[in-house]
């Protein structure tokens, strides 16, 4: 049995190396080079938006008047401007504390909506502008037309500064204000709206309105609008202190079950994270939507949108979405559910200051669902999950060569801000390993400190960063300087250990081998390290802060084990020199976190041998280790490709764990060979479980398979239990071929009938198999006019990839004219991809 000593705590200060005596440093990353973006400066404080709105499903307009209510931040304000776009102005009027509906001259260029005051207007005063208007938005409120699917449907999202396509109002994340808003839409419609439900009244002409109030205030970007033809399905009430907070969930007809099973332990999370963060959930109620074609899901404040995929039954993946290319979901449903929840705390309580400081939302909603996670399913389930987010992060900047801070003020599109390995998994695990840091007592404290502080307000990294230190007592700025603000990259760790028998220590060497550039230099690191020997464990914390260092550490006999950086808490890429044995030790031996890296260890060092390929399949055979570790070994053994493991591989696609099936599916795609293809055509048409299926059908066309072509299409009509999953993943595997033949099959499979994520994979195998296609130019251009936003930035990014010159001018009117920034620079990006292919 391991047994534990409390750590001792060690400088390394014995041998420090500078960093030309190290070994070669590895090339460097680069930054991105975007545009300065400094927080923006308010005119005003708004400090209330009071909306009273037709929204028209067959018209696809929005029409009424918004009443703004603010006070001046400078002296003498004369003109107040608006951010809008391209909307019909009727009238705008002034009101004050005797001054009642006075109207104002008014003028509406470069999309700001400038309104001459009556008068001057000083700080501390209130004023109130109204607006009447009508819309048809381009931008922050999509509708979507009734078809023999669906019904008709309109919803909101304004992250990222959208909503200024359907309402004249300040366009930043730096100001907050109450809502009061009163929808009116079509019978047998629903308005769903923030806050609180003041009442619903049938009119006359067949139309109803709806009256929600959110009296604490919110940041414009979650303001909620969503109508549509929805089903309400109670949920249990949550407890919190003294207070019990409703929840409802709201889906369409048919998918009643399916988002009651999908959403009912959201009460448990909502008492989970009050207790956790040592602050009460703030908000009268917590609401959750099913919307059609919606982009993934959005934290509007107590009316929470979510894509349908997010909705299922047991027998469904646990994925948010069909994952046809990896072993474990990114994320998954309960991952998606969390992570909204707790921007109730990080995002809605308290927002970042810009865009810069997005990781102030998303990096901690993300840590707070890899908690969940661990707290409903286990630590080994977190320790795998923070694993994966290390993987797909380094994964992600292998494949860029693009590093930067968590808080980076340098963007062109605010899609460079939200780019998921770095804001979100990189910012989770980060946020992990100064939990770590800190203790798990401190770090919470901290928590708490930087909520009560700062409610209801805008933050940035300092401001979290003096919470933290004010509540413990630590000096974080080397961390912060390393992991937030400062370095944009990771460390690369080159470990090796030796035995003094004489001294009974074990001669540690670590080498930082990163490149040495400003943001990417020596890390000042503290790791755990773990020397286990036939007594027992014992762990070490010490601090690495040069490029290299020499220490001893005492060890009573011979290691079996020297494991750098227990638990893999940094965000490092760590190589330890080992033996064969000795990784066999750690796989056979560690825990968890040892395991993983020695089964990666085993792929990447020890392929030719025998003996690896073996170690991996115990592994992976043994349904007593962790599913995770299991994973690994399937995917390191089709890395090592060799019979044997072929053989493994394809005795765990029989294993009772679909997870592991998968894995072992992706692992033979890896492999290739005769029996890996007959197995994996064997459990596409077999295999009950369609995440196991998608990964066969996506290995298939990796792997280029004979045969593959027609089984692969054969699938495209195969009913899916959940989300289109078959004929998706077949679309995959067909896009992997790159076959000419193949463009009239992706022509059909980009209607506006099918789902959003149908369409995309049909775009992009149409395009990879068929690039000169001659139809393919007047496609893309007509699908960068759809409903569907995600369907128009990928028909802009693939019209860039033909590298027409005749599409230049296209594309170039289409970022000039197009109101959502994101899209715009979409055009903008495929444009320049045309210029350099065009001299």
């Amino acid at each position: 049995m391991t047994k534990f000593r409390m750590p001792r705590f060690v400088i390394l200060s014995l041998c420090v190396l500078t960093a030309p005596a190290l070994a070669e440093l590895l090339p460097g990353h680069s930054l991105p080079s975007g545009q300065f973006q400094p927080v923006r400066e308010r005119q005003v404080d708004v400090l209330d938006l009071h909306a009273d709105l037709r929204v028209d499903l067959t018209k696809r307009e929005v029409a009424g008047t918004v009443a703004i209510t603010f006070t001046p931040l400078a002296d003498n304000l004369q003109v107040l401007s608006l951010d809008a776009a391209k909307m019909n102005f009727r009238s705008v009027t002034f009101s004050a504390a005797k001054e009642q509906g006075k109207p104002l001259k008014y003028d509406w260029s470069s999309r700001k909506l400038n309104i001459e005051l009556p008068r001057t207007v000083q700080p501390g005063e209130q004023a109130t502008v109204q607006i009447q208007y009508s819309v048809k938005p381009e931008s922050g409120l999509y509708f979507f037309p009734q078809t023999k699917q669906h019904s008709a449907e309109a919803w909101n999202y304004g992250e990222a500064g959208r909503h200024y396509g359907w309402l004249p109002l300040y366009n930043d994340t730096n100001d907050r204000f109450t809502v009061d808003m009163t929808l009116t839409v079509d019978a047998p419609n629903i308005a769903l709206g923030n806050g609180l439900l003041q009442g619903v009244k049938d009119n006359t002409d067949g139309s109803r309105t709806y009256h929600w109030m959110q009296d604490k205030p919110i940041p414009n970007y979650l303001l909620a609008l969503n109508v549509g033809q929805f089903i309400e399905i109670p949920l249990a009430t949550a407890k919190v202190g003294n207070r019990e907070i409703p929840l409802s969930a709201w889906a369409h007809r048919g998918e009643e079950d399916r988002a009651a099973y999908a959403f009912k332990r959201t009460p448990q999370m909502i008492e989970f994270f009050s207790q956790l963060f040592g602050y009460d959930y703030a908000w009268d109620k917590y609401d959750q939507v099913v919307l059609r074609n919606f982009s993934g899901a959005m934290e509007t404040t107590t009316m929470v949108g979510f894509q349908e995929s997010n909705i299922k039954t047991p027998d469904d993946p646990v994925d948010d979405g069909p994952y046809y290319a990896a072993a474990a979901p990114t994320w998954s449903f309960e991952d998606t559910i969390s992570h909204e929840l707790a921007h109730h705390w990080f995002g809605d309580l308290l927002t970042c200051r810009s865009l810069a400081s997005i990781f102030i939302n998303e990096s901690f909603a993300s840590y707070s669902h890899t908690v969940w996670n661990g707290h409903i399913n286990g630590e080994d389930d977190l320790t795998y999950q923070r694993w994966i987010y290390n993987n797909v992060y380094q994964n992600h900047i292998a494949k860029t060569g693009k590093v930067r801070p968590l808080e980076y003020f340098h963007y062109d599109v605010s899609a460079d801000m939200y780019t998921q390995p770095i804001t979100y998994m990189k910012g989770a695990i980060v946020l992990h390993m100064l939990r770590q840091r800190m203790g798990n007592d401190a770090f919470y404290r901290g928590i708490k400190h930087y909520l009560q502080a700062n409610a209801y307000s805008e933050v940035d990294s300092l401001d979290f960063q003096r919470a933290l230190e004010e509540s413990s007592g630590q000096n974080l700025e080397s961390f912060f300087e390393d992991w937030i603000r400062g370095g944009g990259g990771f460390p690369n760790l080159a470990v090796s250990s030796f035995w003094s028998a004489e001294r009974k220590q074990v001669d540690l060497v670590l080498d930082q081998r990163q490149a040495d550039l400003p943001f990417e230099n020596a890390f000042d690191l503290w790791l755990d390290v773990e020397i286990v020997t036939e007594s027992g464990s014992t762990l070490h914390r010490v601090h690495l802060n040069d490029w290299s260092a020499s220490i001893s550490l005492p060890a009573d006999s011979q290691p079996l084990m020297v494991n750098v950086d227990k638990g893999n808490w940094l965000v490092a890429s760590i190589h330890e020199q080992r033996s064969l044995p000795e990784t066999l030790v750690a796989l056979s031996q560690g825990d968890l976190s040892v395991a993983l890296r020695a089964a990666r260890q085993l792929a990447e060092d020890f392929a030719a041998a025998p003996a690896a390929s073996r170690g991996l399949a115990d592994i992976l055979g043994d349904k007593g280790k962790h599913w995770g570790l299991r994973q690994e070994a399937a995917l390191n053994l089709g890395a090592i490709g060799t019979d044997n493991a072929v053989d493994a591989l394809v005795g765990a696609m029989d294993d009772q764990d679909a997870r592991i099936r998968r894995a072992a599916a992706l692992g033979l795609g890896k492999a290739g060979g005769e029996s890996a293809v007959a197995t994996l055509k064997g459990a596409l048409i077999n295999d009950p479980k369609e995440e196991v299926a998608g990964a066969a059908a996506y290995s298939l066309g990796l792997m280029h398979a004979p045969g593959a072509l027609a089984v692969l299409k054969a699938q495209l009509e195969r009913p899916s239990a959940y989300y289109d999953y078959r004929r998706l993943s077949a679309l995959a595997g067909l896009a992997e071929l790159e076959d000419p033949s193949l463009a009239p099959v992706f022509s059909k499979y980009i209607g506006t009938e099918l789902l959003r994520e149908t369409r995309l994979m049909a775009l992009e195998g149409w395009v990879r198999a068929a690039p000169n296609d001659k139809s393919l130019p007047k496609i893309l251009r007509d699908l960068s006019r759809d409903d569907d936003t995600g369907v128009r930035d990928a028909a802009l990014s693939h019209l860039g990839s033909l590298h027409r010159a005749e599409d230049l001018d296209y594309l170039l009117q289409y970022a000039a004219a197009e109101v959502d920034g994101d899209l715009a620079g979409t055009a903008r990006a495929a444009a320049d991809e045309i210029a350099s292919f065009n001299p």
